[in-house]
């Protein structure tokens, strides 16, 4: 089961990506019109996963224009991606950036280094895109058990807090091992998606393509 094959979509798979998105609660599962608007809109970022001719995983992502200055069109995953329906792609818009919308792994095939894997085909695409950045809105599954456990502490100190020399956050810590950073308070978004866990806060994590030109 350690061996995976990650290839682009195309619409005769669908009801594999259904059987996917299975994985996820059903009040935040997509429904297939939102795929099919994925796969018209982006293909190219529609990348699947499969292990021994099965589809384990599902992951897209559309094109968007990334300006650290200006995070107005970053307040919540349903703002970014048109409610999961993806904008279409204009041919004049100055793009600079590949958004990762979605990534759906059946819970038996999740620490086979899947989704270290997609990452890096996405990481590959904006390169042949020229595109100078990956972003993505990870939430922060560990917040709401840390303030419990230790005490109320602000969004903005628990997202950059470390422990050993490694960030607290699960999600986070695993994102920045695959040079994910959190450049600064700014980036830390509220209510940007339902996550009981996060207590709705996400965090708007930039990977730069071509060079080290992010500080965190």
């Amino acid at each position: 089961m350690g061996s995976f094959h990650i290839r682009n979509a195309t619409i005769n798979d669908l009801d594999a990506i259904m059987r996917v998105e299975e994985a996820w609660p059903q009040e935040q599962r997509a429904n297939p019109d939102k795929f099919v608007a994925r796969l018209e809109r982006f293909p190219e970022g529609f990348f699947l996963t499969e292990v021994e001719n099965r589809v384990v995983a599902a992951s897209t992502s559309t094109l968007v224009n990334y300006d650290p200055s200006n995070l107005a069109s970053f307040q919540s995953w349903e703002q970014c991606t048109n409610n999961g329906y993806l904008f279409p792609i204009e041919a004049d818009k100055d793009y600079n950036a590949i958004f990762m919308v979605s990534n759906g792994i059946m819970k038996e095939y999740r620490r086979i280094g899947i989704r270290e894997g997609v990452i890096k085909s996405v990481f590959k695409l904006a390169a042949d895109m020229d595109m100078n950045y990956t972003v993505t809105g990870a939430m922060m599954p560990g917040y709401d058990a840390y303030c419990r456990q230790n005490g109320e502490i602000p969004i903005s100190d628990y997202a950059f807090m470390k422990r050993n020399g490694e960030l607290i956050d699960p999600t986070l810590r695993k994102l920045a091992t695959l040079d994910f950073i959190l450049p600064d308070q700014r980036h830390i978004i509220e209510n940007y998606y339902s996550s009981p866990g996060s207590r709705n806060y996400g965090a708007l994590l930039v990977h730069s393509t071509f060079a080290d030109d992010i500080k965190d």
